[in-house]
């Protein structure tokens, strides 16, 4: 009851559309969640390692290759492309980072089942990409209902498939097959035609000018969210690097208690983004301050919520949800909740700034801060362990925040920002 109420009061009309957004992400999110759990009662910490090295390798290029395109399409409300023309973009972008991902795996790695593990995450991924390309769609037509069941219907498929599937073989390769199967399924039978049904009827439509003119727009996009992928892994190619596979999949079973705070600011941002979108376009200033100060206060609750709960009852936790050997870590969780908790607020200002087509100012930020991560993870694994690498994440998520508050103060008043094609900076000018 005392949720309803929060939400009626700090998200007003959005209310509806945020409960709907968050059911559903509570219950997909906590089921990928429970993926991690599931490898680590099931299999060993290394089988974990393997699996998140297999994220660690696909997220960049894939997160580049997404284009952000759910919330492209989202927020063009100008229909400045056709829906065919977004989707055809997003099957050839995904084929593309598929070829990509191969390479990367072939040149990285020695192991035939590493390659192959790699290779199933990301087709995984890519069926994911593509059903959010039709999400895109659907919350367009304000039809946030059918997406909420496209993700009570996925997240529980995934998990009951790589949990039979591993189970059965405990085999990490085969279980990731399971996970390729259960995403394409409801790609297929859902999405495809809910979009279809409420939406109207697609084809692919492949036009070049058109293409190269969507692939300008939405450049700028990939790259930010390619950089926001590389930075969140960035400790977890130090740790693979200075320390063992062993280490790296208890990082990442730690690390994935962000994804609970990240299924909260994915509910804002799928309620919230199109409304922004509307309000930049009309130049409602007013509204965009209201939009963008509960969006950024709901975050900051989110956060110290999560490092609250790992500093009271982290121990308990860990033993309870994975093994009794990852309860040592609890020192290394609030950390990492810390680090989530500055990640959530630097998520509502990327939203915020994407929302009002601020695009190319937001790379040199990123780009700085996994420098910043980079070079304390460099100083801090060798010496410090995990605990350095979720120190190194504290830095760079705090980094990136500072540069994004002063970006949005910039716009907030006015200022004209631009892209500096010779420096590769933003230049903020006065009025």
């Amino acid at each position: 009851m005392w949720i309803a109420k929060f939400a009626n009061r700090a998200l007003g009309g959005l209310a509806r559309d945020f409960s709907w957004a968050l059911t559903s992400n509570v219950i997909y999110y906590g089921c990928q969640w429970s993926l991690m759990i599931v490898l680590a009662k099931i299999g060993t910490p290394a089988d974990l390692g393997a699996y998140a090295l297999g994220l660690a390798v696909t997220v960049p290029v894939l997160f580049f290759a997404s284009f952000q395109q759910r919330n492209l399409v989202a927020a063009d409300v100008r229909d400045e492309y056709t829906f065919s023309e977004y989707i055809t973009f997003r099957v050839a972008s995904m084929t593309g980072a598929l070829l990509i991902v191969g390479i990367i795996a072939v040149l990285t790695q020695h192991s035939l089942s590493n390659i192959v593990i790699i290779m199933l995450i990301g087709l995984a991924q890519s069926f994911e990409y593509v059903s959010e390309t039709y999400f895109g769609l659907l919350q367009k037509h304000d039809r946030l209902d059918r997406v909420s069941l496209s993700l009570m219907l996925k997240g529980p498929l995934c998990l009951i498939s790589l949990w039979l599937v591993m189970w059965l073989t405990q085999n990490v390769l085969v279980a990731a097959l399971g996970l390729v199967l259960a995403r394409g399924t409801v790609l297929i039978f859902f999405d495809i035609p809910s979009a279809h049904s409420s939406c109207g009827f697609h084809r692919l439509k492949w036009n070049m000018r058109t293409q190269r003119k969507l692939f300008v727009t939405a450049l700028p996009l990939g790259v930010i969210i390619g950089l926001g992928g590389l930075n969140l892994n960035i400790p977890r190619y130090f740790i693979e690097y200075f320390l063992t596979r062993r280490e790296l999949g208890i990082f990442s079973a730690l690390a994935s208690f962000i994804g609970a705070g990240n299924l909260v600011m994915a509910a804002l941002a799928s309620c919230m983004i199109v409304k922004l979108a509307k309000a930049w376009v009309t130049q409602d200033r007013r509204t965009c301050r209201s939009l963008f100060f509960r969006f950024v206060a709901v975050s900051a609750i989110v956060g110290s919520g999560g490092v609250l709960l790992a500093v009271v009852c982290g121990s308990t936790l860990l033993a309870l949800l994975f093994r009794p050997e990852y309860a040592h870590s609890t020192g290394v969780l609030a950390r990492i909740m810390a680090a989530g908790a500055i990640g959530y607020v630097v998520c509502a200002q990327g939203y915020t700034l994407t929302a009002a087509r601020k695009l190319l100012v937001q790379i040199p930020p990123l780009a700085a801060s996994g420098a910043v991560t980079s070079l304390c993870c460099w100083a801090l694994v060798p010496r410090r362990g995990l605990v350095g690498a979720a120190e190194a994440w504290i830095l760079g998520a705090f980094f990136l925040a500072i540069c994004n508050a002063v970006l949005l103060a910039y716009i907030r008043e006015g200022h004209p920002v631009h892209w500096n094609a010779t420096t590769l900076s933003p230049v903020m000018e006065k009025k």
